[in-house]
């Protein structure tokens, strides 16, 4: 019998007999209409159908990663289609995914891996997803939802428990995006001076080391994106080949690069070697590699004999003023580096859980106590306070934003090069409506770190409050060009370039491609569809936006920072009439 590795996704709708009980014809008619809905969503997502009996469905995904965002966008439509109709009309469905060994006979699955599915889809809340631990392993930080944790679930004719977590709407927010399967758009040019940092492998024994070198990694490609005769792919972008088997010409052709900068970091004790290899991807031979044993205290001066190395190799030269302002923003104790960096790793992994923000947010503070002037620790702690307070307002009385405001400024007097304090205060500004000093830090931000797609993505988003679409789109794709994999928030805001270039056939078509779901990426296809005369698709969109985000189009109108009140006008007039 043949085996192997599949996601199952299961699903039924809550309290089903009772509904039949009530009204057969009803209930089965109102399944008919849901399943067509249900059935096209598991199709797009690549999922097969292999059972299907009365109200349930259980299917096989090519990835975890489908299976989940399948149920996320089923969930939206449903709870839509539920949207102003009688109490005994609404059908509320529930979704369990599991990922495992299966059994295949005669075009069916079987095993343990499918009956986990089944029983965790009964846990799950009305309206809701629940996953396996095994399923959140390999969506976690590639999905813009969250997660609550399900606790060790014992499950019925399962032998063991099952640790499971509920998926939720995001929470908070986080500097750091998903990554995709493969690019999501084809480099036309490749640079000369172009240019892929690989996440460094650890090699020590800790595994909590980690932490490390991705930091490490990040930094590395921030301090050379700032010479202008590299092009820089996004860390977002070159750290998605961590666990593929690429070869350097494969990821060279798909990133669009000529050079790839592979290494790894062993620590032992206070001690460390950082090994690195500098690569041609197309010729795939090693331009030049390099050993450095060093301690935690000369780990700058290593960074930057790797930058001056790499930039002399690619480009002939090495620009000495932008080597020179690299070392203006380090820390006085070398300590805070390191916490800092573990602040990072909780960080990133802050939109799954709220006891990462919580942490980090610990670690950053911590960071500041080690070095009260290190500019780097305060700029965090201010991204990560946004953060906590998104997963715990009861934590925090009103003075917060104001706390996070302090914190920014305290990094920028003490460095006013860094990027990070740029973006968030940029931020921070476009909330409070400053249009003038939101565009000087977002565009110093840009010029600080050129590379960096996610900072890329907000100033672009930024331009299109200030009534800029075509400056918007050409930053968005710049942003597109460092990380070809596109995180949803460069699909979101391309779309929305695009409508108020009154290109409503390519704005549709960019919100379309957001994988999950977002209040501005609704709201906007609807008004995108509106304008391209597709009234019926339109109003259901609407009708998704306003139902799973929770927000009338009045209030979502209003929530638009447009420096011009004439924006948020010819919105509100578009999408008016097709609220129903």
């Amino acid at each position: 019998m043949e085996r192997r590795l599949s996601t199952i996704f299961a699903s039924d709708v809550v309290g089903f007999s009772k509904m039949m009980a009530a009204n057969e014809e009803m209930t089965l008619k109102l399944l008919q209409q849901r399943r067509l809905v249900i059935d096209g969503v598991i199709a797009e997502h690549g999922g097969t159908i292999f059972g299907s009996a009365g109200d349930s469905v259980i299917a096989e995904f090519p990835s975890p990663l489908k299976a989940t965002e399948c149920a996320v966008q089923m969930q939206g439509k449903m709870q839509a289609m539920n949207e102003d109709v009688p109490e005994e009309q609404r059908m509320v469905f529930r979704v369990g995914i599991n990922i495992g060994d299966v059994m295949v006979a005669q075009d069916n699955l079987y095993g343990d891996a499918v009956n986990i599915a089944a029983r965790l889809e009964a846990e799950a809340k009305p309206d809701g997803i629940c996953i396996s631990k095994s399923v959140l392993d390999m969506v976690s930080r590639k999905i813009q939802v969250s997660y609550e944790d399900a606790g060790e679930l014992v499950l019925k004719n399962i032998d063991h428990p099952v640790q499971a977590y509920f998926v939720i709407e995001k929470r908070g927010a986080t500097r750091y995006v998903q990554h995709t399967e493969a690019p999501q758009v084809k480099v036309e040019r490749t640079e000369a001076g172009s240019l892929a940092v690989m996440l460094f492998k650890n090699l020590s024994k800790d595994e909590e080391q980690a932490y490390f070198c991705e930091g490490f990694s990040e930094d590395l490609i921030s301090a050379l994106s700032r010479f202008r005769k590299l092009t820089v792919v996004s860390g977002n972008a070159s750290f998605a080949y961590q666990d593929k088997s690429s070869s350097p010409k494969e990821i060279g052709q798909e990133l669009g690069v000529r050079y790839i900068l592979e290494g790894s970091v062993r620590k032992l004790g206070p001690k460390m070697r950082i090994s690195t290899s500098l690569i041609s991807a197309d010729r795939e031979n090693t331009v030049w590699s390099n050993n450095f044993d060093t301690t935690m205290d000369e780990i700058f001066d290593i960074q930057d004999e790797l930058v001056e190395t790499i930039v002399s190799t690619i480009v002939g030269r090495v620009e000495a003023d932008a080597l020179q302002e690299l070392t203006s923003n380090r820390p006085e104790n070398l300590a805070a580096y390191d916490v800092v960096l573990q602040g990072l790793e909780y960080h990133r992994r802050s939109m799954t859980a709220g006891e990462n923000a919580r942490k980090a947010h610990e670690l950053f503070n911590k960071a500041i106590e080690i070095d009260p002037n290190y500019a780097r620790a305060h700029a965090w702690r201010a991204c990560s306070m946004a953060n906590t307070a998104g997963w715990y307002p009861d934590d925090f009385d009103d003075s917060w934003f104001d706390d996070c405001t302090a914190s920014v400024t305290r990094a920028l007097e003490i460095d006013s090069n860094d990027p990070e304090a740029h973006r968030i205060m940029g931020a921070i500004k476009l909330v409070t409506g400053d249009f003038d000093l939101a565009t000087y830090h977002h565009e110093r931000a840009v010029e600080l770190c050129p590379s960096d797609a996610y900072i890329r993505s907000r100033y672009a988003s930024l331009l299109i409050y200030l009534g800029e679409p075509q400056q918007a789109l050409d930053e968005i794709h710049r942003a597109m060009r460092v990380d070809p994999f596109c995180p949803d928030v460069l699909f979101e805001d391309e779309g929305m370039g695009y409508y108020w270039l009154e290109n409503y056939t390519n704005a549709i078509e960019s919100l379309r491609k957001v994988k999950v779901p977002t209040r501005n990426s609704l709201f906007y296809l609807a008004a995108a569809l509106a304008k391209a005369e597709q009234t019926e698709t339109a109003s259901d969109t609407l009708k998704q936006a306003v139902t799973t985000m929770d927000m009338s189009v009045e209030g979502f109108v209003s929530s638009q920072g447009y420096k011009n009140q004439e924006q948020r006008d010819a919105l509100l007039q578009t999408l008016e009439p097709i609220a129903v």
